[in-house]
């Protein structure tokens, strides 16, 4: 077979098409052209009766003449009968690990929060790296993730086992764009973690929310749980937006808080009109963590925020474990605003739900605040009369579609 049939002009001059087509140099050498541009090296051989192909690097990190000389020294070792992966470049350069490439990987995604981040590092170093960590990226199979995702999964922790299986697809995504393998033995493992049933949040009912308070009012543990429970009542903000709070967030002159991009569900900035009753929930915790920069420090470790389970655990300890959680004030405050008729878009809102109009989207943040203010003014209202009994004739009468409140908040919202 004719060799070295390319030429560096021919390379060069090579153009990205709408699939990945092939540049043969001869001897089973090929250049591999990536829709996306990319031009990796790659030699076909046959080993033990079975075909492969070796990856070589990226051109132009490897050059035509690295490429063919790459291509020798592995022809010579499969004439030995030993397999290519099992020893070093001929360039000198080691084979990548999976680790290595892991986190090259991580620092190609800037734009995870810290806590995000955070979580994918412990995961690999716990769980990951020391299965997998020290294998060339190139000789991983299927066997090998199955290997490691399923003790993840038979220890009960399902949805972890699931994020760890996408995170090593991903890696192998990276590799693949790297011009280290080119298939993804992680993509062949779908199914073999059940995805957990989902559970919602439920909210408190109607009924629910006198005895809620009564309890919550009367329980001896931490002060800036309590408040921060009500909080969450008040803001119907995520519990994480809340617990990870900082007091510079917060403009008490004119009553918002604005939470940054970097911890919202959505990655836009979120503002939050605080009613007077949150105002005063404000000021009680400010004298207990004022002096700090951050709402819920943890008490056992000042550097860190409040624990995750924190808000919950409290919740369960008022009697209220399994039926409901921190997250579930924000079905609380959708359903009870719905029965009164508040308009389910100013809701929506207000809860940062992600809207389809990806134009206005940025923007959302800023959008209605008038009209947000005397929503957040109209549920601390409310939620006062729920729990000291108010009835639904009431409720409505004061705070319904033919009430004063809801005529002001319709005017606002025509002129916003």
């Amino acid at each position: 077979m004719a060799q070295n049939l390319l030429s560096m002009r021919t390379i060069d001059s090579a153009k990205a098409a709408g699939k990945p087509y092939q540049l043969r140099d001869g001897g089973s050498l090929f250049l591999s052209v990536q829709p996306s541009g990319s031009k990796l090296w790659r030699y076909r051989y046959r080993l033990s009766g079975k075909a492969q192909v070796y990856a070589i690097g990226r051109y132009p990190d490897i050059t035509l003449a690295q490429a063919r000389r790459e291509r020798d020294r592995v022809r010579g070792l499969i004439r030995q009968g030993i397999h290519p992966l099992w020893q070093a470049s001929g360039e000198g350069v080691a084979l990548p690990t999976f680790e290595s490439v892991a986190h090259a990987w991580q620092a190609a995604n800037p734009q995870w929060s810290p806590n995000y981040a955070g979580q994918i590092r412990r995961y690999f170093e716990r769980d990951i790296f020391p299965a997998i960590g020290n294998t060339a990226v190139a000789d991983l199979v299927p066997a090998d993730i199955r290997a490691t995702i399923s003790p993840i999964a038979e220890r009960g922790a399902h949805c972890a086992a699931l994020l760890v299986q996408q995170w090593i697809s991903q890696v192998f995504s990276h590799a693949i764009l790297q011009g280290l393998r080119e298939d993804n033995p992680a993509s062949l493992l779908k199914g073999l973690v059940r995805r957990p049933t989902v559970r919602h949040h439920p909210p408190l009912g109607w009924a629910d929310i006198p005895e809620f308070f009564r309890r919550l009012g009367h329980w001896q543990g931490r002060a800036d749980i309590v408040i921060g429970l009500r909080l969450l009542a008040l803001t119907f903000v995520r519990p994480s937006e809340l617990r990870r709070a900082r007091w510079e967030e917060f403009d008490f002159d004119n009553a918002l808080w604005i939470i940054p991009k970097e911890r919202m569900k959505m990655r836009r900035p979120h503002m939050v009109p605080l009613s007077r009753q949150a105002l005063t929930a404000l000021g009680f915790l400010r004298g207990l963590s004022g002096h700090g920069p951050s709402l819920f420090p943890n008490h056992r470790y000042p550097d860190r925020e409040l624990a995750a389970s924190s808000f919950n655990y409290a919740i369960g300890r008022l009697g209220y474990e399994g039926r409901f959680s921190a997250h579930g004030f924000r079905a609380t405050a959708t359903t009870l605003l719905g029965l009164l008729g508040y308009p389910d878009k100013l809701v929506d809102l207000q809860l940062a739900h992600r809207r389809k109009d990806a134009s206005r989207a940025p923007y959302d943040h800023a959008r209605f605040v008038g009209s947000r203010t005397l929503l957040m003014q109209d549920w601390a209202d409310i939620l006062d009369a729920l729990a000291t009994g108010g009835k639904y004739a009431h409720l409505s009468e004061a705070f319904g579609p033919l009430s004063e409140r809801r005529t002001r908040m319709l005017g606002v919202i025509e002129r916003e």
